[in-house]
């Protein structure tokens, strides 16, 4: 039905109606805007509280428990970023596109409220037109009549003259042609109003109805196709929503305890045996050695005083002092650092050959002999990471008693100090490892600390370089064997040995007992 027809007389009713048209839209659009601002402070809490409960980067654990709250945490922050998303998309989509009708709706209904109020006018212009024509037509009438009366009397006045009749003939005559004139203007206005009213009714007044009509049904049908937007915009995230939720089960999966304490018992485990059962001491008889014992003149010797430990953990010093957990962490943690110094070393030295190569074949571009210098740079800290990187190596072999791995190649011409004593397949024998050793010389003799008596000589052989730096320090050289004076029965981490008629400490993890 179009309203320029239906409502030709119910303007009010239509005007009514498009107003509250604009203001149901202005309602749709705030409640858009506020859900929109709805998610966009969900997705801030949300944020807000994954922050407040994620581990600071020393509280991290390896525990699955651990793992699987980090991953719900991860999962709770990916459903945020949706929310901002479905904030983001109602924002441009569904709130600005709503916006839009409302000020479309408020300006066709201007329009139509100023061009019926145009018509309306032009209307009652026509109609004033034609009150003022049926007024004039009127009153030129009344005038006909009255002076056609006057010059009737003038039949029965016998006191008139001729003259006085010929004049109330004249103005008789030119009232009637008046009238007459008044009458056709009357007649011509009333024409008009007829067709302007006729006009204003079925043309006029019903096209610019029939375009507000228009107008909004375009509305109502893009303001359908907004509500789907809006379902729309929720319909996409949520199976992102669902996959988020998914990932959370499956960091619920991975919780398992047998494996918590197994990753418990491997981070801290220390590798120590329980004590022995303490031996029973009868009152009143005497502990101390055996008399008639001899001693040997190396017992009387004052011996110096155990260096202090000043070294860092791990650095090879004091290595023998740690429980075997803490030495298989320090192993890892040193071959990944020295890896990937290695790693970045030998990528360096492949770009400089590159670049060697390429200035050799074209000396415009640079000269080859400049990059020498830093070959033999690179060459130098590459070949001190590489010893690094397998000294370690051979500790955790040695740890974990397996195969140490193969010696890198040297890539400088100088391979730098003596290095350590070499196995049959060219690899540094490891700390524990078995060493094929010469019998020891007949007749020596050394003190055994653990019951005072006399043995034969327990000698070692030096797997590594140490500089003594510290006071009751002794220096050695890689392949030197030593005799041992005392042996590290409390895991300090330090041997006292004798090397020609010098005596000091080294230590414990640098040696291998020929024993």
């Amino acid at each position: 039905m179009a309203w320029g027809t239906e409502l030709w007389d119910r303007s009010d009713v239509v005007a009514y109606h498009t107003q509250q048209s604009i203001e149901f839209i202005e309602k749709v659009s705030k409640f858009t805007k506020e859900r929109a601002r709805i998610e966009q402070d969900y997705a801030k809490e949300l944020r807000k509280l994954c922050k407040s409960f994620h581990p600071k980067k020393k509280e991290e654990s390896s525990l699955s428990v651990h793992k699987a709250f980090l991953g719900i945490l991860k999962e709770t922050e990916d459903i945020a970023g949706q929310h901002e998303v479905i904030n983001e998309e109602l924002q441009s989509k569904v709130y600005k596109e709503l916006q839009n009708l409302h000020n479309e709706a408020k300006q066709d209904r201007k329009k139509f409220l100023d061009g019926e109020k145009s018509l309306l006018r032009n209307l009652q212009h026509s109609m004033n037109a034609l009150d003022n024509a049926k007024k004039a037509y009127e009153k030129s009438s009344k005038d006909a009549n009255e002076a056609l009366q006057n010059f009737q009397k003038t039949d029965n006045d016998m006191n008139m003259t001729k003259l006085q009749i010929e004049k109330l003939r004249s103005i008789s005559m030119e009232k009637g042609q008046q009238c007459e004139v008044a009458k056709e203007a009357y007649r011509d206005q009333l024409n008009k109003t007829n067709n302007s009213q006729t006009l204003h009714y079925s043309t006029n007044f019903p096209q610019i109805n029939d375009a507000l009509q228009k107008s909004e049904e375009e509305r109502v049908r893009k303001y359908g196709v907004l509500l789907a937007q809006y379902s729309d915009v929720h319909c996409k995230v949520i199976p992102i929503i669902n996959r988020c939720l998914e990932g959370m089960k499956t960091s619920a999966q991975i919780v398992n305890g047998p494996k918590d304490s197994q990753t418990l018992v491997d981070a801290n485990k220390t590798g120590l045996s329980p004590p022995s059962d303490i031996p029973f001491e009868e009152y009143g008889k005497p502990t101390s050695q055996q008399p008639g014992t001899p001693l040997d003149k190396k017992k009387t010797k004052k011996a110096k005083a155990k260096p202090k430990n000043t070294k860092n953990v791990g650095d090879g010093n004091d290595f023998q002092s740690l429980n075997p957990g803490e030495k298989t962490r320090i192993c890892k943690k040193k071959i990944e650092e020295y890896g990937n110094e290695s790693a970045t070393l030998l990528s360096e030295r492949q770009a400089l050959e590159k670049m060697m190569d390429v200035y050799s074949q074209n000396s415009a571009l640079g000269d080859p002999e400049s990059i020498k210098g830093q070959l033999e740079q690179n060459a130098q800290r590459l070949d001190k990471s590489n010893e690094e990187l397998h000294k370690y190596q051979c500790y955790l072999a040695a740890l974990e008693k397996s195969e140490p791995p193969a010696r890198q190649p040297f890539y400088s011409g100088q391979p730098g100090a003596a290095q350590p004593a070499q196995a049959a397949n060219g690899v540094p024998p490891p700390p524990g490892a078995d060493i094929p050793t010469p019998p020891p010389p007949p007749g020596s003799a050394v003190i055994d600390q653990d019951d005072g008596e006399f043995e034969d000589d327990v000698r070692c052989y030096v797997l590594y370089d140490f500089q003594g730096t510290n006071d009751g320090e002794i220096t050695v050289s890689a392949g030197e064997e030593l005799i041992v004076l005392e042996r590290d029965n409390d895991n300090t981490g330090w041997t006292q040995v004798l090397k020609g008629e010098d005596e000091g400490y080294v230590p414990t993890a640098y040696i291998q007992l020929s024993e």
